[in-house]
Parts: structure tokens; sequence; C-alpha cells
């Protein structure tokens, strides 16, 4: 071996000593590994080639060539330039990087810190803030149906995009959205909401929908939804949604709109028998927001100008909500009250709402007093108004409204207790009728609530459904109010909060109830049975299997047209594994007997493979129907879906859908949908959609 070759590791050495006492760090390791290293006289620099690879603290570059100046501090790689940092990766044609002040040029960079790539011509800065000339960023993966970014200088700092000039949004090749300024953080979703639906209706004809929304400062995404239908028109309109949280709080909402001139020949007429207009229009709009632990303020607002917008041009919206709210509700709780302001408007004109302009409210949680007392208050002051609707005329009052109620629990053994209650409440309306200008309604009610409870435990151990010992719990109840006078004055009370139909049993107090100026007089017994069976949960506590509860009221002083004993409620749960839910709810009239109502449900759930859901809805005289819908994974690209409705007392399938699901990559889900229609309805009788939906961005 010659003396030079042998002074090579020696002058290595050294070199790299120097190197890491001149960056400021005795205590990183400076470490260069390759298949051959030599000290170039001239330039002052050590060069490793071959497999050249030099570590420093969290720094790893890898090159073909290195070259490393003790002098400068400066490392230059050329060819397959990789340099790896934290969770960055940065690859390259060659470029340099300064030890001392982590400063680095290079050309071609491509970056990856997942979810995003960048890639630049030319990269220039610090690994704390990079500044690239012609960059280009992609999410999740560079593929070419990937929404990505273009830019002639774009900063990238942190996990996000401090600045950009002449910044564009686009994909395919083509960048056809910009942006004149941009500060975006890549750890969240860049675009929040993107989709795309194309198809065919018998009543819009072919269309085609577009939504895009992008950020415009943090939090906040504004864009637009665009509809084109043949047979109608264009549909476009703003939408956007906002989002920030912090140690104070949360907000979070979104909103959408939408007009059009609606050319369709056959717009029919809507539910108040009135034509639809051309020009229809739409907004929605729903807002949730915390403030700190006690204050939260809640609403949301819908303005149709037709019955039946949403319902021809997005009938799935439809089927959810036929009758939409608006309101606005501020509330603030404390360690053993509420305050609230609920203000409730109707800007449409087609169905009858319980306006609320404001109501001021104050509900004092229940207290223990001395000797056992236990006392619960509300008080509540209201504007309300209902517009005239068909027969019904225009009502407005003005309505001070407040219930005391007090409570005494007995409990003799640990398996019984009985609670004796009495309450008032008091109501005083302005604009009355009958002839008075006001009305003040006093009321009283008495009553207790009694139940037994009583346990049985079975050493019953079962691996496959994770039971680990039952529990069998039946608690029977007796609840009783009387309220006699309760329908007083009802010829003078403007009835805005009315009784509202449903099939199912109702708050048993006048405390409880929110009809509030549709009362009728009270001597109700209810009896009802609950039984429960569960089981050990492996984390904590209990969790429950199934559940069998019965309920029935017996009136001792009942409206005209009612029975003293009323249907006989059951309710049924089964749940004794998250992937399975069964549930049904039954009412039953003793008088005739005859069933009035049965409604079902079962949804069996395989997290990787497959899911279904099977209900039945059944009410006597008016419907039963039967539904399911089922979900199959074929694999990682492809699943089919099928949807099923099917109306039993018409022998028809009310709807049929079939349809595919396709993922394109990390990126895009495409959904090919067939459907029919049946039955009498707005709607047509068939449809084909495709829809587009961005996963992540």
């Amino acid at each position: 071996m010659s003396f030079a070759r042998a002074l090579r590791p020696l002058a290595l050495g050294a070199a790299l000593a120097l190197l890491a006492a001149s960056a400021g760090a005795q205590t990183t390791t400076l470490e260069a590994t390759g298949k051959s290293s030599y000290y170039d006289d001239v330039t002052k620099e050590t060069v490793v080639t071959g497999n050249a690879r030099l570590a420093y603290g969290e720094i790893v570059l890898t090159a073909d060539e290195i070259r490393y100046s003790t002098a400068t501090n400066l490392a230059t790689a050329t060819g397959n330039f990789v340099l790896n940092y934290a969770s960055r990766r940065m690859v390259a044609d060659r470029g340099t990087y300064n030890l001392a002040t982590r400063a680095i040029n290079v050309r071609h960079l491509r970056l990856g810190e997942f979810p995003v790539y960048l890639s630049g011509d030319t990269v220039e800065g610090t690994l704390d803030e990079l500044v690239f000339t012609n960059a280009t960023v992609f999410f999740r993966e560079n593929e070419g149906y990937t929404p990505s970014l273009r830019a002639q200088k774009l900063t990238y700092a942190h996990g996000k995009i401090v600045r950009a000039e002449g910044l564009a949004l686009g994909l395919l090749g083509g960048h056809f959205i910009s942006f004149p300024h941009f500060e975006q953080a890549l750890d969240a979703a860049y675009v929040s909401y993107l989709s795309g639906r194309a198809g065919y209706r018998g009543n819009l004809g072919v269309l085609a929908e577009l939504g895009l929304h992008v950020p415009v400062t943090n939090g906040v995404q504004i864009g637009a939804d665009l509809g084109l239908y043949t047979s109608r028109g264009v549909m476009v309109g703003p939408s956007g949604t906002y989002e920030r949280a912090d140690a104070t709080g949360a907000v979070h909402g979104y909103f959408r709109s939408g007009y059009i001139y609606d050319t369709g020949s056959d717009r029919q007429s809507d539910i108040l028998g009135v034509p639809v207009p051309h020009n229809r229009s739409y907004v929605e709009w729903r807002h949730q927001q915390r403030a700190g632990d006690h204050l939260t303020l809640n609403g949301q607002f819908n303005y149709w100008s037709d019955s039946e917008i949403l319902r021809d041009f997005n009938h799935k919206a439809f089927d959810r909500v036929q009758q939409p709210d608006s309101f606005l509700e501020a509330a603030y709780t404390g360690d053993n009250y509420s305050l609230s302001a609920f203000g409730r408007v109707h800007p449409n004109q087609y169905h009858r709402v319980q306006e609320r302009l404001p109501e001021v409210r104050f509900d004092l949680m229940p207290v223990v007093l001395p000797l056992g007392f236990t006392e619960k208050f509300s008080a509540s002051a209201a504007v309300l108004q209902a517009d005239a609707y068909g027969l019904d005329p225009e009502l407005r009052t003005n309505r001070l409204d407040a219930y005391y109620g007090l409570a005494r629990p007995i409990a003799p053994t640990p398996w019984f207790a009985v609670t004796p209650v009495a309450g008032a409440r008091v109501t005083h309306y302005t604009d009355a009728l009958g002839g008075k200008d006001t009305y003040t309604r006093t009321l009283g009610e008495i009553g207790f609530d009694a139940r037994l409870l009583a346990s049985r435990t079975f050493d019953h151990k079962n691996e496959i459904w994770e039971i680990d010992g039952l529990r069998h719990l039946v608690e029977p109840k007796l609840s009783y109010r009387y309220a006699p006078k309760a329908d007083d004055g009802r010829a003078y009370i403007p009835a805005i909060d009315r009784r509202a139909f449903t099939t199912y049993l109702q708050p048993l107090s006048i405390g409880d109830s929110r009809n509030l100026d549709d009362l009728t007089a009270l001597n109700t017994l209810r009896l009802s049975l609950d039984n429960t069976l569960q089981t050990r949960d492996s984390v904590y506590g209990s969790r429950n299997l199934a559940a069998l509860n019965f309920a029935a009221d017996y009136r001792f002083d009942r409206p005209t047209g009612t029975r003293a004993l009323s249907d006989i409620y059951t309710e049924f749960a089964l749940t004794p594994a998250p992937w399975l839910r069964w549930s049904v709810f039954h009412r039953f009239d003793p008088h005739e007997p005859a069933q009035q109502e049965l409604n079902t449900g079962i949804e069996l759930i395989d997290q990787e493979w497959w899911s279904a859901r099977l209900a039945t809805h059944y009410l006597k005289g008016n419907y039963e129907e039967y539904f399911l819908e089922y979900r199959q994974r074929l694999n990682e690209v492809w699943d089919v879906t099928g949807l099923w409705r099917y109306d039993a007392r018409h022998s028809r399938f009310n709807e049929q859908s079939y349809g595919v699901w396709q993922r394109l990559g990390q990126t895009w889900a495409v959904k090919y949908e067939v459907s029919w229609f049946n039955g009498p309805r707005r709607e047509s009788s068939f449809a084909l959609n495709i829809e587009v939906e961005l996963l992540k961005f």
C-alpha cells in the first residue's frame, strides 16, 4: 500500500472531525461511507463515491458521489440525490446541503411527506422553509387522475404552504382554477368537498352535477354547486364549509344554495295546488358552535322557493326532510341550570310552523331540598306566531309560562321506591280568543312514580359472543298523574303549540308537555315493565345484550273518542355484538284486538366484506313496506350494492336500485347506479347515475 493511500483514512477522519466541530455540534457524530473515498487537494474537499452515504444526526444524505468541505460545511451530492429528514424524503438530480446552516439548494427536487408530494425545477432555502420554482403538489399519489396544484413560486414550511404565486388547481394535465392568494395546512384535507354526478332521470333529462370547495383562509372553504339538466336548465349557487377549533371552543358549519330558471314543460303543482314557477331556488345553512365549557350556538336555515324543488332535483335529501326547519338557539349551561334563547322563523309558506320570535327559557335541574324533597323549575317568555294555512287562521300571542314541581323519593328498601309528586303551571297569553284580550291559566297536578327492581345473575360464558356472565334486570314501573283542569280555557287560548301526530306514548306530566296550548284533562295511570339482559364488559362495567319493554296507559277520564285502556306498546332491542343490531316497535289494540303498528330493523355488518340492513314498516290503514339494503365488497377496487322497497299493500316495488362502486387508487370513488321507481310520485320511473366522490385531498 502506498504512503498516500495509507493517509486517506486519516485525512478522512480528520476532515469529519473538523466538520463536526465547525458545525457546532460536538455531541453529533458525522459518518460517511461508500465504496471508495479520497481527499481532493485542489478543491479541499473529501470525496466519497459508490453508494455514498453521509449521516449527521437526523440527516441522512445518499448519492452516487458526495463532496464535502470542512471550510464551508457544504456537502455537494451528484446523481440520485436523496435526503431523509424526520418524515420527509427529498429526491433530486443533484444539490448542495450545508450542515451548519441547514441550507439546501437542489435541482428537480421531489419531496414526500405523506400525504403530500411536491416537486420543483429548483428549490432553495432551509429544511424549515423551502422555496420551489415551477412547483407541482400532489396529494396521496402521483397519478393523472389525482387533483394537483401548480405554482410559479411556492414556499413550503412545517407541513404548510405559506405562500404561493401563480397558483392553479386542476387534474389530468390541466390546471384551470387560479388563486391570487393561498395559504393552507397540508395535514388537513385540501379540497374538503369535490363531487360529481352524471346520469339520466325521466323528469330531468340527461344531467351532470359538480360541487367544488377550495380554501380561502384557515378553516374556510368556499365554492359552488353546478347542475346541468337537459330538460330543465342550469342550476347554480355558491356553497362552502367552515371549521375551526382551539382550546377556547369550536365552530363548524356549511351552506349551499341553487337557482334555476326551470324550462320544464311539466313542472306540475306544489302541495298547495299552486303551479310551480319558472324561477326556483333554495338556500340551506347549518351551524354549530361551542364557546368555552358553557355556551353553545346551534342553528339552521332552509329556504325553498316551492315545496318541490328538492324533491325534483335532489330526491334523496327530500326523502330525509320534507318540511325543513329554520332556527337559531344560544344556550348557556351552569352547574344545575340552563338559560337559552331560541328563535324559529318560517321563510316558506307551504306548511305550518310554530314560529318563536324568540323564546327565552330558564330551566333549573332537580335540586335536593331539606327533608329529602327535590324541586325543579322552568320559566319561559315567548313571542309565538303561526301563519294562516289551509283552514287554519293566522295566530299570534305573547306567552309567559312557568312550572314548579316538588317530589319526595321514599325508598324503604333497595328494590322498591315510590316518589309522590306535585306541580303547578301558570301560563299567561296576550291576544287571547273568545272576546278576551288576555287570558291566564293556572293548573295543578299531583301523582306518583313507583318502581320495583329485581335481578338475577347466571354464571354463563360464551367466547363467540364474548359473554362473561349474565344479569337479568326486571323493573316494573307505575306512574300516575291527576290534573283535571288541564283543558281549561281552550276557547281563549291561541293554539299554536298544538299536539302533533305521533304513534308513541307522550310525556305524562303537564310539566313535560310541549303541546302547551292544546292540553287535555289528565287522570291517567301508566304501567310499564322493563327487562334488560346484560353481561360484563371486557373494558369497564357492563353492556346490554337485549331489552324487552312494555307500556300502556289507563285513562280514568278520557277525551271524547278515546277508550280507557290505551294501545299496548312493546319495544325490543337485541345488541349482542357490534356487528348485529335488531330492534322492534309494536303497538297493539287490546279492544279489537288488532295490530296497529309494527316496525322492525335488523342490521348485520362485516367490517371488511359486507353489510345488510332489513327493515319493515306497518301502520294499519296506511302502509306496509319492506326495505332491504345490501353491500358486498368484491376486492380492493369493486363493491356492489342493492336497495329494494316493496309495497305489500299494492304488491309493487316502489324502488329498486343496483349499483357498483369503483375505487381509483386512494383518491376517487365512482358509483354507477341504475334505479326504477313505481307508484304515484313526481319523480320519474327510471334513473341512471354515475357519481364521483373525492375520498381524500
